[in-house]
Parts: C-alpha cells; structure tokens; sequence
C-alpha cells in the first residue's frame, strides 16, 4: 500500500519548485510557494520524503521480508548512479541551452564562462558544478550512496549511531561551510524515522483519538503561524528588525542553520498532518495534477527543466 498523503505532498512540493524555477514574478503564486524565499523551502520538505522512504522501504520493509542487506545495497547504488547521470546531462544540457538561446524570462546566474565546454564538462562530471534546476539530483545521489551504511547499522539495532553521525556531520559542515555534510540531516534523520515508522504510527494511534486531534492542531497551528512570520520577515523586513536579521543569518539561504532544520521538519510535519485530516479534499480538487507528479517525483523534476524552456 502507498501513503497517499506522500504522495500528494510530494507532488505539491515538485509543482512549488517548478513554479520557484520557473521564476515569473508577481505572480499568485508566490502566495503558495513564496518564492523560495521564505525560511524553508520546498526543497527540504521534498528530501524529507525521499529519506524518509528509504528508511521505510529499504530499511523496515526489506528487513521484515528478509532482504539481503547485498540486494538493498545494489538497488540503492543503482538508483544514486542513475541520478548522477541524470544530473551531469543535465547540468550539461541546460547550461548549454542557457549560452546559447535566449529565454523570455531570463536565465539562472552560471560561474562558468559562456562556451567553456572542457570546464564545463569536467566540473559537471565531478559534482562541482550541478545546474540548479537539477541540484536536488546531486543530493539525492550522494545520500543513496552513503544510505547503504544506514541500513546496515540499523540492523545492528544502531540507527541512534545514524542519527547522531548525521548530527556530527551537520555539525561539521556548519563549521567548514560545506552544504552536503549540512543537508544530509533533512535526509538521514528522516531516514531514521522510517525504519521507525510502523512503531511510530503504533504509538500515533495507541494516545486517545481527542489528545491526538489536540497534538495535531496545535503543530499545524505552529507551522501556520511561523509561515506567516517567515511571510512578514520576507516580503515587510521593514515590520520587525529581528525578522529582518533572522532572514540574513538563521535562514540564510546559503546555510543550513539548526533553527532552519528545526523548522523544516516542523513544516514538514504539519504539512503532513494537513494533507492526511484533508487529503480527500485535496485529492478532489488537485489529484489530477499531485498525485501522478509525487508518484513520479523524480522523473517530474528530472524532466521539468525541458518544460520551463
């Protein structure tokens, strides 16, 4: 069975990236997706998801049907060379097409020199360069290559060691400024609490079905408050200058700071709780479009560059 909330959520944060990349602004619908502006973006939220499957998928189901940790990791590399390739062609394609036509909205500032092909080619090959409307691929693939020794520790009933390594590796990439060792936290954490999900769902279910509605509304009305700050601190930094401040240093967008973490799980999980108490009403009203993109999140955003030239 699919968790249809997922799924729905997956394609709502594709379509908010897609609509951030396809930058035509103003437009209404920056009032959905801020323009990746506000603290946290769609893209956190999406690798939230892809860790937290992998923690479900291949880690808690495999190991219930006895799965060689040999087959999981095969499946894992596979899928992280696929997305390597996908990234280096097109990283290549779209910059290409950036030199050399000329696009009605502009084009995404590039560090590399208009006709470079060598360098192009050599720092797309080695992930130095990955074009932005592939980046998340780069991520992606990075963290399924390393996610093999998550599994294997979680079988060694040691995924609190997977959590803390990811905590140490965030915190080691705040100090040298590296942006994989700070992302892989909104990955691996997830991960975690995938391998953890039925036990986690078994607790949801076992507190009293009134305590549950209150947890539930309090953590959406958290998440909608803090998005209506990170809305006011973005578009009227005038309003407070400890909004404003907080924009430039807690969630600038060139870090990945603890308090951005912090609020993107808690984004993350309000957003999930909304798409779980209205997925019916949602998937009435936007199915047609969600479900099949967040059932093929990766193909959609592999492909999305070709339709926004």
């Amino acid at each position: 069975s699919r968790f249809h909330a997922l799924d729905l959520l997956r394609g709502f944060f594709i379509v908010i990236i897609v609509v951030d990349h396809l930058s035509r602004w103003p437009s209404a619908f920056e009032l959905v997706s801020g323009r990746a502006l506000l603290w946290v973006t769609a893209a956190e939220g999406f690798v939230i998801i892809s860790g937290l499957l992998v923690g479900y998928i291949r880690g808690r189901k495999a190991k219930d049907k006895d799965e060689s940790l040999k087959s999981i990791s095969f499946k894992l590399w596979r899928r992280a060379i696929t997305l390597y390739i996908w990234a280096v062609i097109g990283s290549i394609l779209y910059t290409a097409a950036m030199w050399y036509i000329t696009f009605a909205g502009g084009a995404p500032g590039m560090p590399i020199e208009k006709g470079n092909w060598n360098e192009l080619i050599f720092e797309s090959l080695t992930l130095n360069y990955t074009f932005v409307w592939v980046y998340f691929l780069k991520l992606y693939a990075i963290f399924l290559a390393v996610a093999p020794l998550g599994i294997w520790l979680f079988r060694q009933n040691k995924a609190w060691l997977v959590a803390l390594l990811s905590f140490a590796a965030f915190t080691l990439g705040w100090f040298i400024h590296d942006e994989i060792l700070q992302w892989q936290i909104v990955f691996f954490m997830p991960m975690v609490a995938g391998f953890y999900m039925p036990a986690i769902q078994k607790w949801w279910q076992a507190i009293p079905k009134k305590t549950r509605h209150i947890y539930a509304a309090s953590i959406i009305t958290l998440t909608i408050a803090t998005i209506t700050l990170a809305i006011v601190s973005t578009y009227h930094p005038q309003v407070s200058s400890i909004l404003d401040r907080a924009n430039t240093t807690v969630f600038a967008k060139d870090t990945m700071g603890i308090l951005r973490v912090a609020t993107a799980f808690l984004w993350f999980t309000g957003y999930l709780l909304i798409f779980i108490y209205l997925g019916k009403y949602i998937d009435r009203a936007f199915g047609w479009l969600l479900r099949p993109i967040g059932t093929h999140s990766l193909t959609a955003y592999i492909l999305h560059g070709l339709a926004l030239m």
